[in-house]
């Protein structure tokens, strides 16, 4: 099977409409076993975010974001890959899941010190860098006996980099 598609985006803080295509490649190799491929790309709007603000409860103070008067949106493309295999009897299921994954951010946004600070604390301009990438591996397994007990479980081992060191 293949399945493709776009979004069609339109920030407040954008001049154009943002197009962000995916597509996807389905193979059933067995009854149980299927394997996928995805590439996708995305946007991130030039905005403050909550997270951006909980970043700076969670360090013991409150800050400020201003953003960058020449601060572009974040692109993302995206690339995984995985093979799925659940087995099912009448008694039971199990399967598991492996996937792979891979992600390139162009103009990765970074909050910049300025150094000065206000009555509600540090202020921060974020601000373009020049991308990040961040790629990894995740597993799944998971298990159903006779609809009584059901375990499931899932580990990930991510890397995520800035293309150019930032410094805080």
């Amino acid at each position: 099977n293949l399945l493709s598609g776009a979004r069609f985006d339109k920030h407040s803080l954008l001049d154009d409409i943002v197009v962000s295509p995916r597509l996807s490649f389905l193979y059933k190799l067995r009854k149980e076993t299927q394997f996928r491929l995805t590439y996708s790309t995305g946007f991130r709007a030039p905005q403050a975010f909550d997270t951006d603000l909980h970043m700076a409860f969670s360090g013991g103070g409150v800050s400020r974001i201003i953003l960058a008067d020449d601060l572009k949106q974040e692109r993302s493309k995206s690339l995984s890959a995985s093979v799925n295999y659940d087995r099912a009897k009448e008694e039971y299921v199990y399967g598991f899941t492996f996937e792979g994954f891979y992600t390139h951010l162009k103009d990765a946004f970074y909050q910049d010190p300025t150094g000065d600070s206000d009555s509600y604390g540090d202020i921060f301009v974020k601000r373009n860098g020049a991308g990040a990438r961040v790629k990894g591996l995740t597993m799944e397994l998971r298990a159903n006996f006779n609809q009584i007990v059901q375990l499931e479980s899932g580990f990930t081992l991510q890397q995520s980099l800035y293309d150019e060191a930032v410094e805080y």
